[in-house]
């Protein structure tokens, strides 16, 4: 976890040092304090901040205090701009070059574009890009490997810095990719996304048997529970995890959704006992 100083708080808010120090003598932006009194703050201080004071993210820049001078990346982050991005964080995933990647995804949040709308619009495209060019064989496994790892890393990363909301209630959310499904980015994204609103996630992860979940819903009775297909290679274990998550699932009162590329191989008589999940904005509407 990095810690920044209050000189590069204001760098990045824009403002002068004296004025981070009115903001967090006054209570309105966290900080740790130091025996010796000096301020440290995470990203997330600074998320807290911003997003009850949604107008002082105008000024904020996150890009140069990583050293990075690249004038374009920064007015493209400001504006918004997710198709000039998206070349650009293709290059940076197949180069490894995760910090640009973070950089990039949290300068994007601190200026309040949305969480799920940089999903949408950025990750998810780049990630298909990425998997095209792999089932082309422009790439090779261990490249698209080490490309979509970078981008998972920088997804995690950019979750750490995340303000968090108490819990609504108790109400749990329970997520999992089933048997056969050895993707987990979706998973994450999705706890992220229910969790700045205040929904607990309870993620099982990747490659979960459909029957191992028993005891887990009687320990934490979740009202919803989120299933993702992202890849399916045997769409007959696919379909009879599924069949057996839903039977398993009807004997609760959660309610299914269920999301990813594998959506298209599900049946009609499934269909009839789950909400289908399309974009990482349908997720933010759960």
């Amino acid at each position: 976890m990095k810690y920044l100083n209050s000189k590069e708080v204001a760098m990045i808010m824009g403002v002068h040092v004296s004025t981070v120090k009115r903001w967090t003598d006054a209570g309105k932006l966290p900080c740790y304090q130091t025996p010796g009194g000096h301020r440290k703050f995470i990203l997330r201080h600074i998320n807290e901040f911003l997003a009850k004071n949604k107008k002082k993210s105008k000024k904020v820049n996150i890009v140069e205090l990583e050293g990075v001078k690249d004038r374009k990346l920064i007015q493209n982050i400001d504006h918004g701009e997710y198709e000039k991005l998206l070349p650009v964080f293709i290059k940076q995933a197949l180069n490894a070059d995760g910090n640009r990647l973070k950089t990039t995804l949290t300068g994007l949040y601190m200026k309040q574009y949305l969480l799920h709308e940089i999903y949408d619009a950025l990750v998810m495209p780049v990630l298909e890009s990425i998997g095209d060019m792999w089932a082309n064989n422009d790439i090779s496994v261990a490249e698209e490997h080490l490309a979509s790892n970078t981008i998972r890393n920088a997804v995690y990363a950019l979750g750490e810095t995340l303000e968090r909301k108490d819990y609504k209630d108790n109400s749990y959310t329970l997520s999992l990719a089933l048997s056969g499904d050895e993707h987990d980015l979706p998973l994450i994204m999705t706890k992220q996304i229910l969790e700045i609103k205040g929904i607990p996630v309870i993620n099982c992860g990747r490659n979960t048997p459909a029957n191992s979940i028993k005891r887990l819903l009687k320990k934490f009775q979740p009202d919803k529970i989120i299933v993702s297909l992202t890849y399916i290679e045997d769409k007959k274990l696919a379909k009879q995890e599924l069949d057996d998550l839903l039977k398993i699932a009807s004997k609760t009162h959660a309610k299914i959704y269920v999301g990813g590329a594998g959506i298209q191989y599900i049946n009609g008589q499934q269909l009839k006992n789950v909400q289908l999940l399309h974009s990482m904005s349908d997720v933010a509407q759960i």
